[in-house]
């Protein structure tokens, strides 16, 4: 009957169970303990000493100036924008589809939009699908 070989490892107690052949435990008891008392992590590299300067070269500073000047952010135009915009660009007023056209959207978005715009005061209706700069 062939002979089962099996190594247990007990955190809670540190303890090593290594069973089987004389040969088995001599080869993996080795190795067991040498992965024990390795360094959590593998090889640690040492610290590396900082570089000194040239004795020639001047350490460089910086330039104080005063506060940074940040850029002014110009708004992007909204959707809202492009649609209204669109709108008053035209004279008899400017339908549904049109606006799907020029602007690319889908129709719900139009209607959402136009529906925003109106509610703002800033489009009206003026007959059904037909809208006008308020």
């Amino acid at each position: 009957m062939e002979e089962k070989s099996r190594i247990r490892f007990n955190p809670a107690t540190k303890e090593i169970e290594i069973e089987g052949s004389e040969e088995f435990v001599r080869i993996y008891f080795g190795k067991v303990q040498k992965l024990l008392l390795a360094p959590v992590g593998g090889k640690k590299e040492k610290p590396k000493p900082p570089r000194a300067r040239p004795a020639g070269k001047p350490k460089k500073m910086k330039k104080k100036t005063g506060p940074k000047k940040v850029p002014k952010k110009v708004p992007k135009e909204t959707l809202l924008d492009s649609v209204v915009r669109l709108i008053r660009g035209s004279e008899e007023g400017i339908t549904t589809a049109a606006l799907k056209e020029k602007t690319g959207l889908a129709e719900s978005q139009i209607w959402s939009i136009v529906y925003r715009a109106e509610k703002q005061g800033k489009i009206k209706k003026t007959r059904r699908g037909i809208y006008v700069a308020a």
